[in-house]
């Protein structure tokens, strides 16, 4: 299962009292992106929370997609938003802190551990793929990388 899938809106109940609607609680559902994004929902939530979700839209949903954005785009960019916390030397409980003071996210720390972990055992795998296939300027680029995970 993704990191994506365990991302999930904070104040989920507010919310959807707010907008007089039923939604996903998971940030990247189908239903979620569309109830959350579309310009009327927009509309009829409070400043504060408006201004998180018009940060999420412009920080992971930017893009030329026709499919946008059920393109995989937002759930790419926001992994990639998660590595770089980590690489700032963030641990688990500070990321999802950062992500919910942000964009009005949490998830459970366990989570973004195991995500993390992931990740650095993929980068491990690639850097030895690629020096079995006698590529050592990828293996130290990758090897460059997980470090600034580790």
């Amino acid at each position: 299962m993704a990191i994506t899938d365990k991302i999930y809106v904070k104040n989920h109940q507010q919310l959807a009292s707010q907008l007089e609607t039923s939604f996903p609680k998971g940030a990247f559902k189908g239903a979620t992106l569309d109830i959350l994004f579309q310009g009327e929902g927009l509309a009829k939530l409070d400043d504060a929370s408006r201004e998180r979700v018009l940060d999420f839209a412009e920080d992971f949903m930017d893009c030329d997609c026709q499919a946008a954005p059920h393109c995989g785009c937002p759930e790419r960019k926001f992994v990639a938003y998660l590595l770089e916390l980590r690489e700032q030397g963030l641990g688990p409980d500070a990321i999802v802190d950062v992500m919910s003071d942000d964009y009005m996210l949490y998830a459970y720390p366990g989570d973004v551990l195991s995500f993390l972990d992931d990740a650095v055992r993929t980068l491990e795998a690639v850097e030895t793929l690629a020096d079995v296939d006698g590529e050592r300027e990828v293996a130290e680029e990758v090897q460059r990388r997980r470090n600034r995970l580790v």
